[in-house]
């Protein structure tokens, strides 16, 4: 309970009482519950319910806010408003007196709420004074300590006297009051109180009622003065003397109005059974009187409609066109007849036949209209039919309607120009003949007899044009009824789809074929595969892929371009045909990779691997035979790896990728030539993704070391050294570049990678200069060919330097052929500017790769690398001896430096150093070793000149 009289308050013997208590214990009496009151502040109250500490809280005004935390019954209780009352002595006439005023008002209301947005929304501030009760903010008006208390109507009507209070105009905030309970807590209690709610409401002598009386008669006895009883008294008399009066009055009105009223229940009678609408309005555009068709269009009863105007009927719009008319009639007394409809936008509403005509009195002047409107719209609707039909009879759709004896009536002018023939010639004949196939059976009987049947048949067909041209077309017949459900005629729309079916060979072209090759793609190879499989596991016949690669074709297009790659894949797809049977697909896959399907290849495992390997080799000789392509000879040779499918288990994705397992096998062993699948592949994948797996997380934990050789002049004086890659592997131990740096790099963990052993390096480079014994150092480092062709390659090089500190004129970058194969005038500009700040370049492996003079010359090359595979037996094998001899020959006329490594022996430092190279490299000189035993061997070994 909080204290909210009449509603609710502790009455002066300390009981609670009030509207809500006298209503919740005729419901207790009901429901046999105890009840318990427990006083409390509003606030409080509203905690108390929220927490459960309390079962329920009469007199809660239901809100969005607060129907979040409470539940409230569906019935309200009371329906109340809010007022304002001021003293005697304070002028509050509108909102707008409330400004800088003091209105107490009660704490944690709705009110209280609603007067926080005074100013957001009116711009007026009153000053809010909260209190605890509503008795107490009336007492603080009364003591002139507040302008104006805000209560409910109840409240205010029962405190107002009592305090002297004046009741204002400002009036707000209609509420609904309920009983509340905690969220989701006694939703049984609520039910029944909103059971007995509904029951009083319904019945106007019920215990609801009687309560609602009962404090009406004592809000009004405490606030009326002695006086106006006297005066009461005399209205009384005064009252009964007129109620006489009006009684003999009201006979005699009821006695002459009798025949009227008759005549106006026959004449509404009669108006009633029209099925038209027919209303009337008064000068004020309000409807005071509609017949039955007026509510059944509506929706409404005429107690609804009557007294209220078109806006509060229709949307803005529509009652601003109808208004446009009334006052047509009511302003200027013309007749108005024309067709309406209720929205320009809306196909659904109907249309009427609208007449609007003025009702004048006997001086001329206008009191308002009548309007009868006729609902026309299944007319409007056969006459728009009809246009419509007829508009699309003459479509761009070929179209003829035969009569029940199927013979042509009629062909609109887009038939003829399909068919060739003239409506003249085709009306009265039957319809042309059609087959489901190009010079197929004549199928008409029995298309009739399924429109027959079904009222509609529709398909492709093909028919004839006069001329004889055979065509496609797509054709729908179907059987019109008449009301008996006799077909009384047959409408045919027919169109030609030549272009479509054009069109949808292109497409499956496109869909299934490759463009260059015209071999199937992917998409067909699969469907293919899918069914070989599918007739393998009937048969029991082996099914073959032969997986195909071009060796080093990349090189051919890099070099010739695109368009002589081009013409080589297709004549490697013609060679390939002329190796394969009838049978077999040949599928182009994209790039240089080729898949041949061979089906019913064998039934043992062993006959298919022997089929399979003959068709193959039979492939890998045909594709070497040399080539004529633009006028000049190419040679090429392929790879194939072969995977069998001779028993069932292995579906699609096994297969494919056994067999591109198998190719790349067939690359790692020499190419040019074919290797068939075995399982230990997929373990060397496995490993190679488990290395992978275990490479990015070394990456992550820093587990990798540089180890360094060193680099010798003629007379042994170390000049620098090549920084050398080591995995530190917490379980292999300490692993070579050779086993992890392929991985790296198909994986695309180089370039993290090589940023370490770049930066690394330059650490390095940057520890020495403070040596004077290292500070002369040079320092080779390997770049991976992914990690120079990144666009920011430059950018994070010199910025490694200045951070680093490391003097770039110390650095030389090792690049390989592969590397300046690849878009050189890219390679050229970054090494260009890489040279302006000192870094100098090593060609590494020179020789093994495919260099081209033209561009050799062009590269800011400092200095040359002679591979090791052409040192190893440069003593023994004059091809290699020969190699040495003109790679030494070709980088003294370019200019550049010369390095051997590999050296191993002094007899093969000896023969180079007579070829005139003098720097080496290699185990006769030191195998790679950690900085601190490099820097140790240093300072032993004699210093440069």
């Amino acid at each position: 309970m909080y204290a909210n009289p009449p509603e609710l308050f502790i009455d002066d013997n300390r009981q609670a009482d009030g509207i809500l208590v006298d209503l919740l214990r005729e419901v207790a009496r009901a429901e046999k519950w105890q009840l318990e009151f427990v006083p409390c502040e509003f606030e409080a109250c509203l905690k108390a319910a929220e927490s459960g500490a309390i079962d329920l809280l009469p007199n809660v005004a239901w809100s969005e806010e607060r129907a979040r935390v409470l539940d409230f019954h569906q019935t309200p209780a009371l329906r109340s408003w809010s007022q304002v009352y001021r003293h005697p002595g304070t002028a509050v006439v509108s909102v707008a007196d409330l400004q800088d005023k003091k209105v107490a008002i009660m704490a944690g209301s709705i009110q209280q709420g609603y007067f926080a947005e005074f100013e957001r929304n009116f711009g007026i501030r009153p000053q809010l004074v909260p209190v605890v009760s509503i008795e107490e903010g009336f007492r603080l008006v009364e003591q002139r300590r507040a302008d104006a208390a805000v209560a409910s109507n109840y409240a205010g009507d029962l405190l107002a006297a009592r305090h002297g209070l004046l009741e204002t105009p400002i009036a707000f905030q209609p509420v609904r009051l309920f009983y509340a309970t905690g969220r989701n807590r006694h939703a049984a209690e609520l039910a029944a109180i909103d059971r007995h709610l509904q029951a009083w409401q319904d019945q106007p002598g019920s215990a609801y009622f009687k309560t609602l009386e009962k404090w009406q008669r004592r809000s009004a006895l405490s606030q009326t003065p002695e006086y106006l009883w006297w005066v009461a008294g005399v209205m009384v008399a005064v009252l009964i003397a007129a109620l006489v009066f009006a009684f003999w009055l009201r006979a005699e009105v009821e006695r002459k109005t009798g025949a009227l009223r008759d005549s106006e229940r026959r004449l509404s009678t009669i108006l009633d059974s029209v099925e038209s609408l027919i209303y009337i309005k008064d000068a004020n555009y309000r409807y005071q009187y509609v017949n039955r068709a007026v509510c059944k269009f509506y929706g409404r009863d005429a107690a609804f409609i009557i007294g209220k105007d078109d806006f509060e009927l229709f949307s803005p719009d529509v009652a601003a066109s109808v208004r446009a008319r009334d006052e047509r009639v009511i302003e200027t007394g013309e007749r108005l007849v024309g067709e309406e409809v209720q929205s320009p936008t809306r196909r659904d509403l109907p249309t009427f036949l609208s007449t609007r005509v003025p009702l004048a009195r006997e001086d001329g002047s206008i009191y308002g209209l009548c309007g009868v409107a006729t609902d026309i719209s299944d007319r409007k609707s056969a006459e728009e039919s009809t246009r419509v039909a007829a508009t699309v009879f003459q479509s761009q759709e070929g179209m003829f309607v035969t009569g029940p004896d199927r013979l042509v009536l009629d062909a609109n002018d887009a038939f003829t120009s399909m068919s060739g023939y003239s409506s003249e010639e085709l009306t009265g004949q039957t319809p042309l003949q059609m087959s489901l196939k190009p010079g197929g059976d004549d199928l008409r009987e029995a298309m009739w007899a399924v429109v027959d049947k079904r009222g509609k048949w529709q398909g492709e067909v093909w028919t004839r044009r006069k001329s004889g041209e055979e065509y496609p077309a797509w054709l729908t017949v179907t059987a019109v009824r008449d009301e008996s459900g006799t077909i009384s005629n047959y409408v045919c729309t027919q169109a030609d789809i030549t272009q479509q079916k054009m069109a949808q060979e292109e497409i499956m072209q496109l869909a299934y074929y490759d463009p260059l090759t015209s071999l199937p793609n992917r998409r067909l190879l699969l469907e293919r595969l899918q069914h070989s499989i599918s007739m393998h596991n009937r048969s029991k016949q082996a099914v073959a892929l032969l997986f195909l690669d071009l060796d080093n074709f990349k090189d051919l297009n890099d070099t010739r371009g695109h368009e002589v790659g081009d013409q080589l894949l297709k004549q490697v797809a013609q060679r390939i045909l002329s190796c394969t049977r009838e049978g077999d697909t040949v599928a182009r896959l994209g790039g240089d990779e080729f898949v041949i399907l061979l089906e019913n290849i064998g039934g043992s495992e062993q006959e298919a691997a022997d089929n399979a390997a003959a068709i193959g080799w039979k492939i890998i000789d045909k594709v070497g035979e040399p080539y004529d392509i633009g006028g000049a000879s190419h040679h090429t040779s392929c790879s194939i790896g072969a995977a069998l499918r001779c028993e069932q288990g292995v579906d699609i994705d096994d297969l494919m990728k056994r067999g591109d397992l198998a190719m790349y096998e067939a690359k790692r062993d020499g190419r040019n030539t074919l290797r068939f699948f075995h399982h230990h592949m997929e373990s060397d994948v496995t490993y190679r993704i488990a290395l992978e797996g275990e490479l990015r997380e070394s990456l992550v934990q820093s587990q990798f070391m540089l180890h360094y050789q060193p680099q010798v002049d003629g007379r042994g004086c170390i000049l620098g050294a090549e920084a050398l890659l080591r995995w530190n592997h917490v379980k292999r131990g300490v692993v070579g570049p050779a086993v992890f740096v392929p991985i790296a790099e198909s994986s695309g963990l180089i370039i993290p990678l090589g940023n370490w052993v770049l930066r690394s390096a330059c650490v390095q480079l940057a520890d020495w200069a403070d040596s004077p014994a290292l500070a002369h150092l040079t320092l080779a480092v390997n770049v991976s060919a992914l990690q120079f062709r990144l666009p920011d390659f430059v950018a994070e090089m010199l910025a490694v330097m200045k951070e680093t500190g490391a003097d770039p004129h110390r650095l030389k970058l090792e690049l390989t052929e592969t590397l300046l194969i690849d878009n050189v005038e890219d390679t050229i500009d970054k090494m260009l500017q890489l040279k302006e700040h000192g870094i100098g370049f090593s060609l590494d492996d020179f020789g093994t790769g495919y260099s081209s003079l033209s561009y050799l010359k062009r590269l800011p090359l400092d200095q040359l690398k002679i591979d090791r595979s052409f040192v190893r037996d440069v003593l023994s094998d004059p091809n290699d001896a020969s190699i040495a001899r003109s790679i030494v020959a070709l980088g003294q006329a370019l200019g550049l430096g010369i390095i051997a490594e590999g050296v191993e022996t002094e007899s093969q430092r000896a023969f180079l150093a007579e070829l005139g190279c003098d720097c080496c490299q290699g185990y006769l000189f030191g195998r790679p070793m950690d900085v601190n035993m490099l820097e140790r061997m240093i300072a032993s070994a004699p210093a440069p000149a």
